[in-house]
């Protein structure tokens, strides 16, 4: 007779965001978005904004980070910064991959709202790394919250969960 007790099994559900599946980037026709992608939307384009080198200035503006809805103005900025980071990669390398970001893009001018929700998680990390490539200052939403609070708060709170469940066993 054994008296090892076996580990407990973590208690891991599936992977949601506040709004189950719309917060993995499919919204509906209008734009509409839940989940944390939507800001980081925001924060990348604004890299591009008042603050960028002339040669990568898209725009004057600076985008309010929101969630719910995307607004038809960020959708523009953000396919034409997608658009740019296709070109200068198919100028350098002449690639497949880059050629079809181009078409893509060119079909999302047709609608950005619905080319840039319905390819949310893509045209973020392609703008923000296209930012990190030119040495742009990096996002101020990069590291301050994770879905509305502070990523420093949720540090401490799972370190003081671990020293609890270490203390209870």
């Amino acid at each position: 007779m054994s008296y090892h007790r076996p580990p407990r099994m973590a208690l891991v559900g599936r992977a949601r965001g506040p709004g189950g599946a719309l917060s993995h980037g499919l919204g509906d026709a209008m734009g509409l978005v839940a989940g944390d992608q939507l800001p980081q939307l925001a924060a990348q384009v604004n890299r591009f904004g008042p603050g960028a080198p002339a040669a990568y200035q898209f725009t004057t503006k600076v985008f309010p980070v929101a969630t719910g809805k995307i607004d038809p103005e960020i959708a523009l900025v953000a396919t034409t910064i997608y658009l740019r980071r296709a070109t200068d990669a198919y100028n350098q390398f002449h690639d497949a991959g880059s050629l079809a970001a181009i078409t893509r893009a060119n079909l999302g001018f047709a609608d950005p709202v619905g080319f840039v929700t319905g390819n949310l998680a893509d045209v973020v990390s392609t703008i923000g790394s296209f930012a990190d490539s030119l040495g742009l200052p990096a996002a101020s939403s990069d590291d301050a919250t994770i879905a509305g609070v502070d990523s420093r708060l949720l540090l401490y709170a799972a370190a003081g969960a671990l020293l609890l469940w270490m203390v209870a066993r």
